[in-house]
């Protein structure tokens, strides 16, 4: 009954994140602001809504830190994503929220002290857990301050792109950890864990800039 119950687990959270992946590729590629690209970001959201918390699940049931750390980071990332795109406001003070920030803050925290903990011991890929822990904390501190920092009208299209873009980023990584097991002895696993963040960083930084206000008066 359990193995069965974790099966089924299993298959929605590899349903959830094929939908996550392939439609938020095609969301990279198309035009933005579309009927097209808002269609294809609402799959996107539930595809990765649905593949972070099965994750969480799965961690407990069969535990796996790793598991656990792309969970916490997609459901933080595509949630404050979407409230913000939601919301159209760049504030995120509402009580959902605050579940997402301090339940990134927390989680990340002790990501952070679990990767430190494998870096003593001599183990690199402490180094995954410390970086996806640091940015996800990074922007729940940033939404926590959002209430009482200034910021322009398309800021909330900003942080739509770079969370949504985060959360593309964890589905790239957990399919290219999965397909890509057996790696050259030259290359550790955890290159591969940050191979996709290095990449599309850049992208989705790109796009942003297409948003940035166009004089150095902010709105507030």
């Amino acid at each position: 009954m359990f193995e069965d119950f974790f099966k089924i687990l299993l298959f929605l959270h590899i349903l959830g994140g094929s939908i996550g992946l392939l439609t938020g590729l095609l969301v990279f590629l198309l035009k933005k602001g579309t009927k097209v690209h808002g269609n294809l970001g609402k799959l996107f959201i539930l595809g990765m809504i649905i593949t972070g918390i099965t994750s969480q699940i799965m961690a407990v049931l069969h535990p796996s830190a790793f598991l656990f750390m792309v969970g916490v980071f997609t459901i933080y990332q595509v949630g404050s994503g979407a409230r913000a795109i939601y919301r159209k406001n760049f504030r995120a003070n509402h009580s959902i929220d605050r579940f997402l920030q301090f339940g990134m803050i927390i989680a990340g925290l002790g990501l952070i002290f679990l990767g430190t903990s494998r870096l003593l011991d001599g183990d690199l890929f402490g180094i995954v857990f410390v970086v996806f822990a640091g940015i996800g904390m990074m922007m729940a501190l940033q939404d926590l301050r959002s209430t009482s920092t200034k910021h322009d009208k398309k800021a909330y299209i900003r942080k739509h792109l770079q969370r949504l873009g985060g959360g593309f980023i964890a589905s790239t990584t957990a399919f290219l950890v999965v397909n890509l097991r057996n790696l050259p002895d030259w290359l550790p696993i955890w290159v591969l864990w940050l191979l996709p963040t290095l990449l599309i960083s850049p992208l989705i930084f790109s796009y942003s800039k297409k948003y940035e206000p166009k004089t150095s008066t902010p709105a507030t």
